[in-house]
């Protein structure tokens, strides 16, 4: 499949077979001129045929990287999980050696902190649990032990899960992202699987370098010019693959390769219509296993850098410390946006309490008397009860309203004010595995749900359009029932719409009445989107010598139509005029 290359082997392969087609006579056209009021001229078409049966082609990368940019942005290839992504992410900065710790930017480190903490290293200094954890070293018990009992843990486990924290991130920071959401497809927004974000050719040429464009700030709505911003989570990236110098990409054709010949309206000239995309639904053998082959995926995605930030609040904002609203209380935290520091690290203390069974630990004085007791029930809420008026334990509250205060608190050690610790951290020279045997059945199946995804690229391949036609030729194939043999006249579709070298087209689809009409004021409509050689989206009329009709173009202009007698079994002549 590599750029404009079918085109000359197709030639090579009609000159070859020249003896078993009708004599073509090369004549120059006259020079092309709008029609003048009166004036009737006559256009002669032919339609040459020449079926290309399991026709492959390959790619290189190179390949794929000298297609336009527009196309490679196009073509989805699957919605690629990040959740091993995140988990490298955080796992990389948690397990950062303490020299490598101590150049981090003040926010990072306090966030690495806090992917680290447990009941055993937990500063709880200006936190509400300060006093109350307090009370158990008057009482001869380790501090650590009585906040590791809470949620049932080991004192040198992590208050809140590093998974539950990746899985957290996924789902409100990068699912909240408008891209991560909806993918542009031909027929308008289409979902993005849960976890995930769009993957196309372009990544693959590119390796990634648009992540940063695509996930960083972006508008909720963008047709609404007041949409609140996502910040975005990815401020960087650079270095990111998963194809090796050998990538190669190859697809299976079969096709009737040559294009169609047809009229441009406004000034007669004959036009070359690309044939690619009206058979992209025909062209590929879903029942052959090797339709499509690609190889030269890395069995490991290489991230040279990639950089994530999290967004916190600009106010210090409390835990809850009522039961109502359930199930989660009345913490304003609830109410912030799902991409924010703070709602982020309490949905992970929520999650995290959900696995807690209720349970109460109570502590006694050396005399055996009870001093305190912590409970906490089948909703996580948690009560700290004190006895013989030692101390003052805090106010009972959700577990995660307790986490929520010591994360915020941790997150401006070393001074950071609120509103000026937002964390970024950076991911550098990372291998991370990849199933490829799976991507490459998820790139397969969705091809195969999807053909026309591959138009694009199939049409510069074979690239042959020339001009701008309204309408063209079409003979069906001798596999078509007898019935709709015959001579057909083809209103153009937006996909037919002649590409420039960005693969934009070249001019909007602008037609107020696309088709073929009986009558000059166009009501009486004689063409139908008839199924022939499996297209349906074509408007369609049988012609035979003395036939008249009616059409318009693009600019609204309007004209009548008189078939002539055939010159030949694949020509027809056309008498035009003004409508």
């Amino acid at each position: 499949m590599r750029p404009r290359r079918l085109a000359p082997a197709l030639l090579t392969l009609l000159l070859a077979g020249a003896a078993c087609v009708e004599e073509v006579t090369v004549t120059e056209p006259p020079p092309a001129s709008q029609l003048t009021p009166g004036e009737v001229r006559t256009v002669e078409l032919r339609f040459l045929r020449f079926d290309v049966d399991g026709f492959e082609e390959e790619m290189t990368i190179d390949d794929v990287r000298a297609l336009p940019q527009r196309t490679l942005d196009s073509l989805w290839l699957l919605d690629f999980g990040l959740g091993d992504t995140l988990d490298a992410v955080l796992a990389q900065l948690r397990d950062l050696p303490p020299a490598a710790a101590d150049e981090l930017p003040q926010a990072a480190k306090n966030m690495r902190n806090l992917l680290n903490m447990t009941p055993d290293n937990a500063s709880l200094v200006g936190t509400k649990l300060e006093e109350a954890i307090g009370l158990a070293g008057t009482v001869g018990i380790p501090p650590a032990k009585v906040l590791a009992a809470i949620p049932k843990i080991e004192v040198t486990d992590n208050l809140v899960p590093p998974a539950i924290i990746s899985d957290v991130l996924l789902d409100l920071l990068v699912g909240s992202h408008p891209t991560a959401q909806f993918r542009e497809g031909p027929d308008g927004p289409i979902p993005v699987a849960p976890g995930s974000i769009p993957m196309t050719l372009g990544d693959l040429a590119t390796n990634f370098e648009s992540l940063a464009d695509r996930f960083g700030p972006a508008p909720l709505d963008p047709n609404d010019p007041k949409s609140p911003i996502h910040p975005g989570f990815i401020k960087a990236a650079r270095g990111i693959s998963i194809v090796e110098d050998e990538f190669r990409m190859a697809v299976r054709v079969s096709l009737n390769a040559l294009p169609f010949k047809g009229v441009d309206l406004g000034d007669l000239s004959v036009a070359s219509v690309n044939s690619v995309a009206s058979q992209v639904d025909t062209m590929f053998d879903f029942d052959d296993p090797d339709w499509i082959r690609v190889e030269g995926l890395a069995e490991q995605m290489v991230i040279e850098e990639l950089t994530m930030t999290v967004r916190e609040n600009s106010l210090f904002l409390a835990g809850g410390d009522a039961k109502e609203p359930a199930p989660t209380g009345n913490s304003t935290i609830w109410d912030l946006p799902p991409w924010e520091f703070e709602r982020l690290i309490i949905e992970s203390a929520r999650r995290t309490t959900a696995a807690i069974t209720p349970h109460c630990d109570e502590y006694k004085l050396a005399s055996n008397a009870l001093a305190f007791s912590a409970c906490i029930d089948e909703t996580g809420w948690t009560e700290l009860t004190t006895f013989a008026d030692i101390g003052n334990p805090p106010s009972p509250s959700y577990f995660w309203d307790i986490l929520v205060e010591v994360a915020q608190v941790r997150l401006h050690d070393g001074g950071l004010a609120e509103g000026q610790a937002n964390v970024e951290f950076t991911l550098r020279d990372v291998q991370i595995p990849v199933d490829t045997d799976a991507i490459l059945e998820q790139i397969k199946k969705n091809f195969e749900a999807d053909p026309s995804a591959l138009a694009s690229v199939a049409e510069r391949i074979n690239d042959a359009a020339v001009g701008d036609a309204d309408f063209y030729y079409y003979k069906p194939s001798p596999q078509a029932p007898a019935e709709l043999q015959g001579d057909y006249l083809y209103f153009v579709t937006a996909v037919d719409i002649r590409k420039d070298a960005d693969a934009a087209p070249v001019r909007p689809y602008s037609y107020k009445s696309p088709g073929f009409f009986a009558d000059p004021a166009l009501t009486t409509k004689l063409s139908s989107t008839l199924e022939i050689d499996g297209d349906t989206t074509h408007e369609k009329l049988k012609i035979s010598p003395g036939d008249a009709f009616y059409l318009e173009d693009d600019a609204g202009a309007r004209y009548k139509v008189v078939v002539g007698d055939k010159p030949g079994p694949s020509r027809i002549r056309l008498d035009i005029s003004r409508g």
